[in-house]
């Protein structure tokens, strides 16, 4: 277990995220350091050092209590939690100071721990039933983890009162060590396996996403792109390449960190503007892709809204200057038509460039072009 916890941090350290695998090493650490200690004692010397024990499976418990609630996002109820472990510390004193007694100590102790175990399950039960596999496992595997602890008392109380014999003893604290140490693997497995994953998303994020405007970049662009238009149920289509105008002039006047700004602003407000299924990339510098599930008046509609909407920002530049932008606007079908609705876009963009910028370009059936 204290190699298990040593993982866990070692896990965190990857992403530096997740403090819920530091609070399930520390249990690891406090339960396997008081599980060894119990270990290498004889038996007639346990009731000495009950209490210290004690607090290190109550606060152990705890911890990993702590860190199943992180994970689910419900709270551990750290105040009853503390009353739980002061209640059990008190018998566990009288137990082994004033009225020594191993089964009883047993049996206050584990309560205590399948109560702290207990204190997110009720909200964490309360939850929607997780949908994907690794959540949906760790969920079962805490209920099921929460009943082993519950049923302990029971257990320890059936065997104590048949006398406290070694041998009865020694066979508890086996299936005690071994039950503890499978649970260990089990969720070790399970918060490893979310580590890789959230690494691996993290990477493909890094790989899709634009760093400065959150947006895709051109190669996620058309891995997407390509993957919707392959599906006719979901037409039509229309794509939208934006270009800032005189994008090149904000930053040689302002500097670059108000240009960064102006990058950020236009990608805010495209983002604003389109549903949960459209796409919004930036290709590189000043210039934004849309690829948008309606026709071409919506979506020339949409074009002019984003075009008012920054020319309107009074302080998006200083002085009051307006920042504009001009859009091309061309439908699409299929992913095979993508590079060349692309270039029929580019095209429209730079015949808006053309003719005065701050305009929106649509291609219209029978090669007309209207300007607005």
């Amino acid at each position: 277990m204290l190699l298990l916890g040593t993982m866990l941090v070692g896990c965190w350290l990857v992403q530096r995220r997740h403090a819920y695998l530091l609070w399930v090493a520390a249990s690891y650490s406090l339960v396997g350091g008081a599980l060894a200690w119990q270990s290498l004692m004889d038996t007639a010397d346990l009731h000495r050092w009950a209490v210290v024990t004690g607090v290190m499976y109550l606060f152990g418990t705890w911890c990993f209590a702590r860190g199943m609630a992180g994970y689910f996002n419900v709270s551990a109820r750290p105040r009853l939690g503390l009353a739980i472990g002061a209640v059990v510390l008190l018998a566990l004193y009288y137990y082994s100071r004033v009225e020594v007694n191993l089964w009883m100590r047993m049996l206050w102790l584990n309560a205590g721990l399948g109560l702290l175990q207990l204190l997110p399950t009720a909200r964490i039960l309360q939850r929607r039933l997780p949908t994907a596999g690794l959540e949906r496992a760790m969920y079962w595997s805490y209920v099921l983890f929460a009943i082993n602890t519950s049923v302990r008392p029971l257990l320890s109380l059936a065997i104590g009162s048949r006398g406290e014999s070694a041998a009865s003893f020694s066979s508890y604290w086996l299936m005690m060590l071994a039950t503890t140490l499978l649970f260990a693997l089990l969720f070790s497995m399970l918060l490893l396996a979310n580590t890789v994953r959230d690494a691996m998303t993290a990477l493909r994020a890094e790989r899709n996403m634009d760093p400065l405007t959150n947006l895709l970049n051109r190669r996620a662009f058309q891995e997407a792109a390509g993957h919707l238009l392959r599906d006719p149920r979901l037409g039509p289509w229309t794509l939208l390449l934006g270009d800032i105008d005189h994008f090149k002039r904000i930053n040689d006047t302002w500097g670059h960190a108000r240009g960064d700004h102006v990058l950020q602003t236009v990608a805010a407000a495209l983002t604003q503007q389109v549903r949960n299924d459209d796409l919004v990339a930036r290709f590189g510098g000043e210039e934004f892709v849309l690829l948008l599930r309606t026709d071409l008046a919506s979506a020339e509609g949409i074009a002019q809204r984003i075009r008012m909407q920054l020319s309107e920002d009074k302080q998006l530049l200083p002085d009051g200057e307006r920042m504009t932008i001009s859009f091309g606007i061309a439908p699409i079908a299929s992913p095979t038509e993508l590079s060349a609705t692309l270039s029929r876009a580019d095209g429209l963009l730079y015949q808006a460039k053309q003719a005065g910028r701050d305009r929106v370009y649509v291609a219209r059936p029978l090669n007309e072009t209207q300007t607005s």
